[in-house]
């Protein structure tokens, strides 16, 4: 061997070098690296100090071989949206960051796996599981029926999944509360005099867009009034799609005086076509926004605003997949989060009542 490479070897510490430098035993520093529960955290600590001290870099082919394990956390991503969706990717992008936080100082590294279409989806999602192409998956887009959830949990593979299905089954998963959130915005409107309220929505097959719509109608039935659900609409959630339904609606006979918006790029698309139409949000229109990427506070004029932070779910999904990973049970891995409803207007028809009222 030639000298360079003898150096080099000896540059490059194994466990063997850990043990010898820590006193404990091959099997405990192993153990302490895969993060194994049966080390107990200050000794996990201590080797993994000295393993920092040394330079040692676990050998990701090595430690598949020993332990039967990718160290690959899977994401499923969609590849395409809507033809001229502006908003593409942006909440993919802060999903992705969140986990790769969590992920961070662990043996495992992100894998992003594409697809074109719910059944793409469903394809990959079983590829990725029955090729054992990773030891975990993080999805999100779940359907009030997903097949998805239902495959992963009979096959007993580690997944945890951005929002819940409807059905009654139990699984790893990170939820915003979308039936709180309508409600909260549906009711302050409601308690601001509105009545002809609307809701821009998603495509009902998913089951937060179900969610929304049950709180919406879960705010009226509270203050003894029929829904207005003939000004509910569902789309792609794209800036266009928020600007033609906002159009659409203002077009009817009895049109609303408040809007209820599910993300940024919808309402970036209603307030431009309020703006077209000549009427003002705050004064003539109200408009309440669901935020995930803190955007809403610089429209203009700000519009209130139910914010949950996209790339804390992020963080979530990756944490909860790691403790699936390493044996925790699935159901102690549920976690809901009630976004905060930040007032920036006041939300109240007052005087306009009797003028978009008649």
């Amino acid at each position: 061997m030639a000298e360079g490479s003898i150096a080099a070897s000896r540059l490059s510490p194994t466990i063997k070098t850990l043990a010898a430098h820590t006193g404990y035993s091959i099997g405990t520093i192993s153990k302490a690296l895969r993060g194994s529960p049966v080390v107990t955290e200050q000794t996990r600590e201590a080797i993994l100090a000295a393993a920092k001290e040394l330079g040692y870099q676990a050998n990701a082919r090595g430690m598949a071989l020993r332990t039967g394990k990718t160290y690959q956390a899977a994401v499923l991503m969609p590849l395409t949206a809507a033809a001229g969706y502006e908003w593409d990717g942006v909440e993919y992008t802060q999903i992705l960051n969140g986990i790769s936080q969590a992920l961070d100082g662990s043996d495992y590294q992100l894998s992003v796996h594409g697809y074109r279409s719910y059944e793409d989806a469903c394809a990959v999602a079983r590829r990725v599981a029955d090729q054992k192409l990773s030891d975990g998956l993080i999805f999100s887009g779940v359907l009030a029926d997903d097949a998805r959830i239902a495959m992963l949990a009979q096959s007993g593979f580690p997944f945890v999944s951005l929002g819940r299905c409807r059905k009654p089954l139990t699984y790893a998963h990170v939820d915003v509360d979308n039936e709180w959130a309508a409600h909260a915005a549906t009711a302050r409107l409601i308690a601001g005099g509105h009545r002809r309220i609307a809701l821009i929505n998603a495509e009902q097959r998913f089951s937060y867009a179900l969610d929304r719509i049950d709180g919406f109608v879960r705010a009226f039935r509270e203050a003894g009034l029929e829904p207005s659900l003939d000004l509910v609409a569902g789309g792609d959630l794209s800036t266009r799609f928020g600007r033609d339904s906002t159009l659409t609606l203002r077009g009817l006979p009895q049109p609303p005086t408040a809007l209820v918006c599910v993300n940024e790029s919808t309402t970036l698309g209603a307030l431009s076509a309020l703006g077209s139409l000549g009427l003002r949000v705050g004064e003539d229109v109200d408009v309440i926004a669901y935020d995930d990427i803190n955007v809403s506070a610089y429209f203009s004029p700000p519009v209130t605003t139910l914010y949950q932070p996209i790339e804390v779910l992020g963080r979530r999904l990756g944490e909860f997949l790691l403790r699936l990973m390493a044996g925790e049970d699935a159901a102690r891995l549920t976690e809901v989060f009630r976004p905060q409803l930040i007032a920036r207007q006041a939300d109240n028809l007052g005087g306009r009542l009797g003028r978009h009222n008649p």
